[in-house]
């Protein structure tokens, strides 16, 4: 079967930049964007700047193909600024405020990916963002044993570095027990985190009622071995949405 979030985790660390790179807890400051005009709820990102910048990049479908997606919606989440790519996946958002921003996709026949990235820091050489297929989710609820509604989100918390294995996190709504991905790539039902040799891994929570959003996302690290933190900046909240993956980056170090 392969994992689906655990390439969305990869292809967006491997993408986007400073996004998996920038230092954990620190970033804008603590603006506040209140509740979008979307299915979903509203979420929190520090505005850190003033003007406005062009965001340019590609949307992929985050399986094993990789195909650009054609006629897939590029938003920023809680304004009125939307775009849709062109055959190439290619798109352009002209006017998005400098800050922090969540920029949400959106595709039929997918699950949407609501990702958090820095304006224009992390977006100055482009955006390369994703959708994920419907199959492949349902293949991952399939060997959980659990129904993935399109009515509820997903929160993906990605240990983008320095993980060991056993890291765990939380977030503030109601949700299914948390997954993460074996070294096989096979989904595990489990609270603490397998990581690879490169310190990533994933804990993942599914059946997130957009209503109880927007969210919050504490991380762990292995007592006595690694300290971890939320990579987006302090006192940010994170928007949910139906049949959408919010992702939420955590760095670990060890102790």
């Amino acid at each position: 079967m392969g994992t689906v979030l655990r390439t969305v985790g990869l292809a967006i660390c491997a993408l986007a930049l400073g996004a998996c790179g920038s230092d954990g807890g620190t970033g804008g400051s603590g603006g506040t964007a209140g509740a979008g005009g979307t299915a979903g709820s509203g979420g929190t990102a520090g505005t850190g700047g003033n003007g406005t910048s062009t965001v340019s990049g590609v949307v992929y479908n985050r399986d094993e193909a990789e195909a650009p997606v054609a006629g897939a919606t590029v938003s920023v989440f809680d304004t009125e600024l939307s775009t849709t790519t062109n055959q190439n996946g290619e798109f352009t958002l002209e006017g998005v405020p400098n800050g922090d921003a969540f920029l949400v996709t959106e595709a039929e026949g997918t699950w949407g990916i609501i990702d958090y990235w820095e304006v224009p820091g992390e977006t100055q050489f482009g955006a390369e963002l994703g959708v994920v297929p419907d199959a492949d989710i349902a293949a991952v609820g399939d060997a959980l044993q659990r129904t993935l509604s399109t009515d509820d989100g997903i929160v993906d918390v990605t240990f983008f570095i320095g993980a060991v294995g056993g890291e765990t996190a939380s977030i503030s709504a109601a949700s299914d027990p948390p997954f993460t991905f074996n070294l096989a790539d096979e989904p595990v039902a489990q609270e603490g985190v397998i990581a690879d040799n490169d310190g990533f891994g994933e804990l993942i929570f599914s059946s997130v009622d957009p209503d109880e959003g927007p969210i919050t996302a504490t991380v762990s690290g292995v007592p006595g071995t690694t300290q971890c933190l939320v990579d987006e900046s302090p006192g940010t909240t994170y928007p949910i949405r139906p049949k959408s993956i919010t992702i939420v980056y955590a760095g670990c170090q060890s102790q």
